[in-house]
C-alpha cells in the first residue's frame, strides 16, 4: 500500500494573529474602562441622593426650630410646617415631596410633569411605617411605579406625638436609567473605535511585516543554482535589520556554494591527472618484468602520495572557517622563530638565514603558525635555486593606528612572482606563470591560518629578484571558541607543490 504524507494545513499567519491580539486587548480594556466608569458613577449618584435627601431632611428640622419665615412666629400647626416645606420644594421628573396627615397625602409640591409620590400607595406605606419607627434613615424600595431612594421625617408635637410625615424621594432607577443611556453611547463609540483600531492595525501591521513577506517570499525564489536573491531593506528600525543581517547570511551562503563548487570542480580536475597516470601505468606495466613492476609500484605510490597530500590540504581549507581551527595559547616568539629556521633547514640546501628574532610572547596557535612559516619556506626553497639565500625573520612593531602587531616573514632570492600573478596565487589552486607542479594550495593555506589568527599576509615580489611573504598579526589574538580540539603538527601539512 502506497502511503503519501499529509500535507500540514496552514496556520494562521503572523498578521492575523497580531491583529486578534490588539482586537481582544483593546475590547477589554475598553470593556474594563467603561465598567468601571459606570460603577464609579452610580455610586457617585447614590451618594449624591444621599446626601440630598439628608440636606433635606435637615432643612425641615431648621424650618420648625426657626419658625414661620414669614412672621417668624413659632408654627401653631402641624399644617403649616407641612405647608411650607412643600413650598420649599422644586419637584423635578425624578425627584419629589409628599406631606401626609393621617396617613393620607395632603400637600404636594407644585408643577407639572414631575415625580408624584402621593400616587404610590406602596410608599407612602412603607414610609408611614418607617416614620413610626423613630430612625431617620434613607431606605431603598422597589415598587410597580419606581425604584425609589427615599427618607421619612416625622413632624413630632410637644408632647411626642406624630402629627405628619414628609416624605423625600428620589427616583433612583430613572437617574441610573439616564447614566446607562450614557454609557450605551459610549459602547456604541468603543464598538467604531475598535473597528477602526482594527482597521488601521490591518495595514499598519501589513506595512511593519512586509520585510518578512519579502523574505519569505526571498527564500522561495533561492536555489542552488540561483543564490542571488537579496531582500529589499526598508528604513531603518528593527526589521530592517533583520533584512540586513538575513542578506549577510545569504552573501555568506552564496559564497559558501560557490567556493564549494569552484572547489569540487577544481579538486575533481586536480584527482583526475594523478588517477590517469596511475591508470595509463598499470595497462602499460609487463607483469613479467620486475623492472617494469617497480618502476610502476614507485610512480603509483609517487601519485598516491599526491593525492594523500591534496586530500590533506583540502581538509585543512574546509577547516579554517571553524572555532576549533585554531587552538590558542601563550607562544614564545623568540622559540617560535627558531623552531620554525630549524625545521626549514632540513627542507633542501639553501643558505638559511634569521634576520631577526622578536622577544615576547602572544597568544596564537603554534602548530597552525609554524605550518604556515613552513609552507612558505618550501614555496621559498622550490622558487629559488640551490646556495641562494631564504631568510626567516619576526618582530613585534606598532602599526600606524597604534596597535600591536606580529610580523613573521620569510624572504628568498628566487624567481619572483609577475605583477598579474598576484592574485592568481591566492586563490586555491591557483599557479604562478607556466608552474602546473604541485596542487596550488600553499598560499590558500597560508592565508587562511593567517585569517583564522585575524591577521593578513602581505606580499612583495620583483620578477628575477625574489620575493617576501609577511604574516602580519594582531599581538594579542581573540581566543577561539572552542580550543578543545588540538591542530595537526605542522611537519604533516607542509603543501610542496606551488604558490
Amino acid at each position: 500500500m502506497v502511503m503519501s504524507l499529509a500535507r500540514r494545513p496552514a496556520g494562521v499567519s503572523v498578521r492575523v494573529r497580531v491583529l486578534v491580539y490588539l482586537s481582544v486587548l483593546t475590547g477589554v480594556a475598553l470593556a474594563v474602562a467603561g465598567t468601571t466608569a459606570f460603577v464609579i458613577e452610580r455610586a457617585r449618584l447614590d451618594r449624591e441622593i444621599t446626601e440630598d435627601l439628608v440636606l433635606r431632611a435637615n432643612d425641615l428640622q431648621s424650618l420648625v426650630a426657626d419658625g414661620d419665615p414669614v412672621t417668624g412666629e413659632a408654627f401653631t400647626d402641624a399644617e403649616s410646617i407641612l405647608r411650607e416645606a412643600m413650598r420649599r420644594v422644586v419637584a423635578t421628573p425624578t425627584e419629589s415631596a409628599v406631606a401626609l396627615i393621617d396617613g393620607t397625602p395632603r400637600f404636594v409640591p407644585g408643577g407639572s410633569d414631575v415625580l408624584r409620590l402621593d400616587a404610590d400607595q406602596e410608599l407612602l406605606t412603607d414610609a408611614s411605617a418607617a416614620a413610626a419607627s423613630g430612625t431617620l434613615d434613607v431606605r431603598a424600595l422597589t415598587t410597580a411605579q419606581a425604584d425609589y431612594r427615599y427618607l421619612a421625617v416625622p413632624v413630632v408635637s410637644d408632647s411626642g406625638d406624630v402629627q405628619g410625615i414628609v416624605i423625600y424621594g428620589v427616583d433612583r432607577g430613572a437617574t441610573v436609567a439616564a447614566l446607562q443611556d450614557t454609557f450605551r453611547v459610549y459602547a456604541m463609540v468603543g464598538l467604531l473605535s475598535l473597528v477602526a483600531i482594527t482597521g488601521f492595525g490591518y495595514v499598519t501591521v501589513g506595512r511593519l511585516l512586509e520585510p518578512i513577506r519579502l523574505l519569505d517570499a526571498t527564500a522561495r525564489r533561492i536555489s542552488t543554482s540561483d543564490l542571488s536573491e537579496r531582500i529589499p531593506i526598508v528604513g531603518d528600525d528593527d526589521l530592517a535589520r533583520l533584512s540586513e543581517t538575513v542578506n549577510q547570511m545569504l552573501d555568506r551562503i552564496e559564497r559558501a556554494f560557490s567556493e564549494q563548487s569552484r572547489m569540487l570542480d577544481d579538486a575533481s580536475h586536480e584527482l583526475r591527472t594523478p588517477l590517469t597516470i596511475m591508470r595509463n601505468r598499470l595497462e602499460l606495466v609487463e607483469p613479467r618484468d620486475p623492472d617494469s613492476v617497480v618502476s610502476t609500484r614507485d610512480d603509483l605510490l609517487g601519485e598516491v602520495t599526491r593525492m594523500s597530500r591534496l586530500v590533506d590540504d583540502l581538509v585543512t581549507l574546509a577547516k579554517a572557517d571553524r572555532p576549533e581551527f585554531l587552538r590558542l595559547d601563550a607562544v614564545d616568539l623568540a622559540e617560535l622563530t627558531e623552531l620554525a629556521h630549524a625545521r626549514a633547514e632540513t627542507l633542501g640546501p639553501r643558505r638559511w638565514k634569521l634576520d631577526a628574532v622578536a622577544e615576547g610572547v602572544v597568544e596564537a596557535d603554534r602548530e597552525r603558525l609554524t605550518q604556515a612559516w613552513l609552507q612558505l619556506s618550501a614555496n621559498a626553497l622550490r622558487f629559488s635555486e640551490p646556495g641562494t639565500l631564504v631568510a626567516l625573520g619576526s618582530s613585534i612593531g606598532v602599526n600606524d593606528a597604534g596597535v600591536p602587531e606580529v610580523r613573521l616573514w620569510v624572504r628568498d632570492e628566487g624567481v619572483g612572482i609577475a605583477a598579474e600573478d598576484m592574485d592568481r596565487i591566492r586563490s586555491r589552486f591557483g599557479r604562478a606563470g607556466d608552474d602546473r607542479d604541485g596542487a596550488g594550495l600553499g598560499i590558500p593555506i597560508v592565508s587562511a591560518i593567517v585569517a583564522a589568527h585575524e591577521g593578513r599576509l602581505d606580499i612583495e615580489s620583483r620578477p628575477g629578484a625574489g620575493s617576501t611573504f609577511t604574516m602580519t598579526l594582531p599581538a594579542y589574538a581573540p581566543r577561539a571558541k572552542d580550543p578543545a580540539l588540538s591542530s595537526p603538527w605542522a611537519d604533516d601539512a607542509v603543501e610542496e607543490a606551488g604558490r
